[in-house]
């Protein structure tokens, strides 16, 4: 303040004056001060001090009584819509006291220590501070460089920088799929930024992203403000809960406090995880609405300060399992933006994680084969098994080993002969539909509890090359998926519950692709959409007319199917051979024991053809 605003603020009377502080722990010291220089006569509001909706209108009352009786009115708050409105109008003065660069820091070593602080200290040193938190850096017989060692320190853990954290390169981390995409653009964004090439408002604001768990949600929040150069602020909704005592005013100031911190080391990415825990206004019962209404209607206020530009530098990323749960307004323009999906890796994805987890181990090994095998696998999935194979490697007293990685995704262990014949029976039932019929790329089969936590797996890749899906695409799929139990039906004598079960089970796929086939595709006898893919299973229990066209073209595919493995029962009966013996084949390997057993079934017909064709020579 300038000797004018001093006189003015000691002289004058029925002065309406705002003071803005860089955090809610700066508020408490600034009003102390100020009535210290300036007179106990004024009448001070605090932001955190109004609570209900009666002390807003009560505050508003009163300040317009005192400053109409020419008494002074002071407002110390983060952001002014956190003051009486009635002071925001009527105020004559505002002063920002911006958080403190380098100037203001070597000011204060001098004055503290009479002593000058050395030269070369970074504009930005205290970014993300708090009030006490540079008081805490400020200790009797300190020096200058003693001080400045402290404030950098704090001021790195704060922000984030000081995380020892090996994080993956954004570049790299294909298995992120879409996210990548988005997240290298917005590191680009932020460089622009930086070079004065594009203002904050060409910067997008936010985005959600949605899995299963085990997928990397938190991690690529790390990632992501690696990529982008600055500081990750990380909540859940669950902190407004556990670091306040749960009452509404407490829950909505912690929710005001989350983005104020967030604020005061912009530029940032503001990371909220779990953020579907804040409910979707539009399924919220009556009982819940009358709590929950004012935490999500200052929530998105909040989320509109924070991302408008008033302060540029938050970018808002938020993670949920459950995107159906996230509340509408969340998601439109100009707050959350956009709904981003992480799947699970495919092959070069699982490949790519299983390089980052082993730092560095194995680096000359061709990991192709041990990427099939991680197929489906989450993120977490592969942390685990490479977890398992350093352990196996460090009690056998040796280096990591690519046996290693094989025995702890597909652990040995013990199964019953009957039951290890049924599973074999199973998977080759698979594997060797797929290369009959020409359906996906036939990758590998696994035989016991792998991580993915399945008795048996047979991995086929089902990517379509140069063109989309036809009816015979679909049709053929079914079939591979229905000759597991068939192989088991045909080759054992009766069927195993392992084709069924859950959503992902053989029949509820082939019953859902089918059902799409009529449904959604227009591939069927008619052309009405009813449900799309994700809604087919649905669509198939509640309406009976589909439902009897579904089970008429399964019971159709069936029986070709059983046709399909009467026809090669001696091919499946070799992988299922193999299969007991190695526990995995590459599909490599059953396309040659396939084709050898092709080869012995017609071999007799061929030695009695060659056999006349010489006797008629003769």
């Amino acid at each position: 303040m300038n000797g004018a605003v001093r006189r003015q603020l000691k002289g004058r009377s029925g002065l309406a004056v705002i003071v803005l502080v860089p955090g809610p722990s700066w508020i408490r010291p600034v009003r102390d001060l100020f009535l210290e220089r300036f007179g106990a006569q004024w009448q001070t509001i605090t932001a955190d001090s109004i609570k209900t909706p009666q002390q807003k209108s009560d505050q508003n009352r009163e300040v317009a009584s005192n400053l109409t009786h020419g008494q002074p009115v002071v407002g110390f708050a983060v952001e002014r819509d956190g003051l009486p409105a009635a002071l925001t109008a009527a105020a004559d003065l505002t002063i920002r006291i911006d958080p403190p660069g380098r100037t203001i820091i070597r000011r204060a070593i001098r004055m503290f220590t009479g002593r000058v602080a050395p030269a070369g200290m970074d504009e930005n040193i205290a970014v993300g501070l708090e009030f006490d938190d540079l008081v805490a850096a400020f200790r009797t017989d300190s020096s200058p460089d003693e001080i400045i060692v402290r404030i950098r320190k704090a001021s790195a853990v704060v922000s984030g920088s000081a995380s020892t954290e090996r994080l993956p390169q954004l570049e790299d981390a294909i298995e992120y799929g879409a996210a990548r995409t988005w997240g290298l653009a917005l590191a680009r964004d932020f460089a622009d930024y930086r070079e004065g090439l594009i203002d904050w408002q060409d910067i997008d604001r936010g985005a959600v992203l949605h899995s299963e768990p085990g997928l990397g949600k938190s991690l690529f929040a790390r990632v992501l403000a690696k990529a982008c150069g600055v500081p990750l602020v990380a909540f859940s909704i669950a902190d407004l809960f556990a670091s306040s005592p749960g009452y509404l005013d407490s829950v909505i100031k912690a929710s005001r406090a989350m983005f104020q911190k967030a604020a005061a080391v912009a530029p940032c990415i503001l990371f909220l995880d779990e953020i579907d825990a804040l409910p979707n206004r539009a399924t919220m019962s009556p009982r819940g609405a009358d709590w929950w209404t004012p935490v999500v209607t200052d929530f998105l206020l909040s989320l509109d300060n924070a991302v408008a530009g008033k302060r540029a530098g938050i970018v808002v990323c938020a993670a949920t399992n459950n995107i159906k749960g996230v509340d509408a307004a969340l998601l439109r323009p100009g707050r959350l933006e956009r709904a981003i999906e992480i799947t699970r890796p495919n092959h070069a994805g699982a490949v790519n994680i299983l390089r980052y987890h082993l730092n560095g181990d194995l680096a000359n090994a061709d990991l192709t084969d041990i990427g099939h095998l991680l197929d489906g696998c989450t993120g977490a999935d592969i942390m685990m098994a490479v977890r398992g194979a350093r352990r196996i490697a460090r009690h056998a007293k040796r280096n990591l080993e690519l046996d290693d990685l094989i025995q702890a995704i597909t652990p040995e262990e013990e199964i019953a002969p009957a039951a290890l014949n049924r599973i074999c029976t199973h998977e080759a039932g698979h594997a060797v539909a797929s290369i009959v019929v020409s359906s996906g790329d036939l990758k590998r089969c696994v035989i016991g509890r792998s991580v993915a936590e399945s008795a048996g797996r047979t991995l086929i890749a089902n990517e379509t090359e140069g063109d989309l899906m036809t009816r015979d695409t679909v049709e053929r799929r079914a079939i591979v998926l229905f000759a597991g139990r068939t192989a088991e039906r045909i080759l054992i004598g009766d069927v195993s519950v392992g084709a069924g079960g859950g959503d992902d089970s053989d029949l509820a796929q082939a019953t859902q692709i089918i059902a799409a086939l009529h449904a959604s595709a227009g591939l069927g006898d008619t052309l009405t959409y009813t449900a799309s893919l994700q809604e087919a299973l649905t669509a198939v229990r509640s309406d009976p007319e589909l439902r009897s066209k579904v089970e008429q073209h399964l019971r159709i595919l069936q029986a070709r199917t059983e046709n399909l493995v009467r026809q090669h029962r001696d091919e499946i009966l070799a992988v299922v051979d193999r299969l007991r013996i190695r526990r995995q084949l590459s599909g490599e390997e059953i396309r040659r024991i396939v084709s050898v057993a092709a080869l012995s079934r017609s071999a007799p017909e061929t030695a009695i053809v060659q056999s006349q064709g010489g006797s008629d020579g003769l």
